[in-house]
C-alpha cells in the first residue's frame, strides 16, 4: 500500500487501540491522516513515532495539552 499502514498494523505497533488512534486524530495531537480510495485512514511511519511518543509521554504522566506542546515544538524543530 505504498508505505502506508491501516489503523490495525498501527494499533498492534504502537499498543494503542484503533478508538485511541482516532481519539488523538480527532483532538489534533496528530495530524489528519490520508485516506484511501475506500476512505481508510494511511499512516505513515512518522505517525507511528508520534503516536508511540504520545503513548509514552501519556504513560509518564503528562497531560494532552503538555503533549500537544511537545509535539508542537517537534515539528518546529524539524523545520528550521
Amino acid at each position: 500500500m505504498n508505505g502506508f499502514l491501516q489503523i490495525g498494523d498501527v494499533a498492534a505497533q504502537t499498543g494503542l487501540t484503533a478508538d485511541a488512534i482516532r481519539f488523538y486524530e480527532r483532538e489534533k495531537l496528530l495530524h489528519a491522516t490520508a485516506r484511501s480510495s475506500g476512505g481508510f485512514r494511511l499512516f505513515t511511519v512518522s505517525d507511528v513515532a508520534d503516536l508511540t511518543f504520545i503513548r509514552n509521554a501519556q504513560k509518564l504522566g503528562f497531560s494532552l495539552e503538555e503533549i500537544r506542546e511537545l509535539l508542537d515544538l517537534k515539528d518546529r524543530k524539524s523545520v528550521v
